[in-house]
């Protein structure tokens, strides 16, 4: 077990807070938790789903290894440690004297907060261990978060599952900023591989004597850097992909947001490292290193239409991020769920970005949608002719350069989850027939190009169709064809086999759903 949640707890207090009963977040939280700014946070959150009820409970060194381990390698950083209190706060939005009902997802989270104290501080130092909130906004409010996972929470009043992103804070001795964002997306990305900060400074060779972290260190090598971060990954079997920008170098392209789009979008979280700006006094600059778990969507941007028509001449589609508004991030310093506008972190901040994947690849997310619009665009030529119906709308849009390109890594399972469930406006479906030769020909992994129209997708979130490349190979910059694995458009699919397309009944002659991830993503 490597988070508090599964812990089991001492009974301290359930609290009813309800508005009539004059509970105060700000009261309660300046009296008993140092007025924790980030704990703030996370009652806000609370507040927001609805919470009636408070349960509060102490975790011990007794009943929990994971806390055992975390103060024995805290006492080889500070010698002056000695001994830490773990409160953990679970949030209920029903009150104490009603039964909580885990399938009626009653349980809106829980936090960690940990204590820690030290003969020669006269205040103790105090962080979120973790935590693990719903999000208070929802795929309905334009908020989408692909890579939650569920927690399980154990407390003395039953055992309850929260969905959400793991979210936690550094103490700045043991553990720093870059441990703290690779366990959140490790967590969201590999449930299995939920790591403990004792196994990664073990795995990287950090025993606090010889190395030391935190700003009190005053060494260079204090965090973590690039190697170290990748070592992680590697160790934990996830496949991912690394812009950097190091000033000096040649390594950095110029372009860090499609990267981290192209995860998240395809259900994966990524990491966003950059550069402080000085400090007034001059003092030296410092880095920080953040998760990116989702995104917002915004129908009615100005960007779509406006970066083609004065910014971007020539450009033959719309990508769907002109219509993502802001990042959604957990900074450990000011709390999870946090929203970061696209273009916020300036290229001359920008050092570093991992983007994690599903799987494997031999192109990157921007050359497999150049190779679905060369797919899309051939597809139109061949019913130029159609003249009215959603096939005719399709063909019109490219050949116009107005379509809409979504780009997305899939497991094939997923996409035939989402073939069974995609509808026309009709009620009418995709023949069992049809899917049954769909998943006889299908690698297990590929990247989907979903197609639509600026106004289709934006305001009812669907499409014409898509187009399937293959990840296993690498473009060659002449011939597209052997990455066209198939196509579905408004009458048919189109697979290739043998080298050559065959058609299939489709059953749909117009639109369909967008893609979603109805639940955590599996690698």
């Amino acid at each position: 077990m490597s988070h508090f949640g599964e812990a089991p707890g001492s009974l301290i207090d359930w609290i009813d807070t309800r508005i009539e009963t004059g509970f105060s977040n700000f009261v309660y939280i300046d009296e008993h938790f140092y007025s924790c700014p980030v704990l703030r946070r996370i009652f806000s959150i609370a507040r927001k789903l609805g919470y009636q009820s408070l349960l509060q409970e102490e975790l011990s060194e007794q009943d929990s290894l994971l806390l055992l381990k975390e103060n024995a390698m805290l006492a080889l950083r500070a010698p002056d440690f000695k001994k830490s209190k773990v409160i953990r706060l679970c949030f209920f939005r029903t009150t104490p004297d009603q039964q909580p009902n885990d399938a009626c997802g009653d349980c809106l989270g829980y936090a960690v907060f940990k204590i820690d104290h030290f003969s020669g501080a006269p205040q103790p130092k105090f962080h979120i261990y973790e935590a693990v909130m719903r999000p208070s906004r929802s795929e309905r409010g334009n908020n989408f978060i692909h890579c939650s996972k569920h927690f399980t929470v154990s407390t003395t009043i039953g055992r309850f599952s929260v969905e959400g992103a793991l979210y936690a804070q550094q103490n700045d001795l043991t553990f720093v900023c870059a441990h703290v964002a690779l366990r959140t997306v490790i967590a969201a990305a590999s449930p299995n591989n939920d790591s403990d900060y004792c196994q990664i400074n073990q795995l990287l060779g950090i025993d606090h004597t010889t190395r030391q972290l935190g700003s009190s260190a005053n060494a260079p090598n204090s965090g973590l850097d690039r190697n170290e971060m990748e070592a992680v990954f590697k160790h934990c079997g996830l496949d991912f992909t690394t812009t950097v920008h190091e000033p000096g170098t040649a390594e950095f392209t110029g372009e860090f947001q499609r990267e981290l789009y192209s995860s998240i979008e395809s259900g994966m979280p990524a990491l966003l490292g950059f550069e402080l700006d000085p400090a007034p006094n001059g003092s030296p600059q410092g880095r920080h290193i953040i998760p990116v778990l989702g995104h917002t969507f915004n129908e009615d941007t100005w960007v779509a239409d406006a970066s083609r028509a004065y910014f971007e001449g020539g450009l033959q589609y719309y990508s769907s991020e002109s219509w993502l508004s802001t990042y959604v991030t957990h900074d450990d310093n000011f709390g999870p769920y946090l929203c970061l506008p696209r273009h916020f972190i300036r290229k001359k901040n920008f050092r570093i970005s991992f983007g994690l994947l599903r799987s494997s690849q031999n192109m990157t997310a921007v050359d497999a949608e150049a190779v679905g619009l060369d797919f899309c665009n051939a597809l139109a030529k061949t019913f130029a002719r159609e003249k009215s119906g959603w096939l005719g709308r399709f063909a019109a849009f490219a050949n116009t350069g107005l379509l809409v390109l979504r780009t997305i890594q899939l497991q094939k399972r997923e996409y035939l989850e989402h073939l069974k469930q995609s509808t026309s406006w009709n009620g009418a479906r995709h023949p069992a027939d049809t899917l049954a030769q769909i998943e006889a020909t299908l690698p297990e992994h590929f990247w989907l190009i979903e197609a639509s129209a600026p106004e289709l997708f934006a305001a009812s979130r669907r499409k014409f169709g898509e187009v399937l490349i293959d990840t296993t190979i690498a473009p060659n910059g002449t011939d597209p064809t052997p990455l066209w694995l198939g196509a579905r458009l408004p009458s048919a699919f189109f697979i290739q086999q043998n080298k050559a397309f065959h058609t299939l009944p489709s059953g749909i002659q117009s639109h369909t759903e967008l893609f979603q991830f109805n639940t955590t993503p599996q690698i």
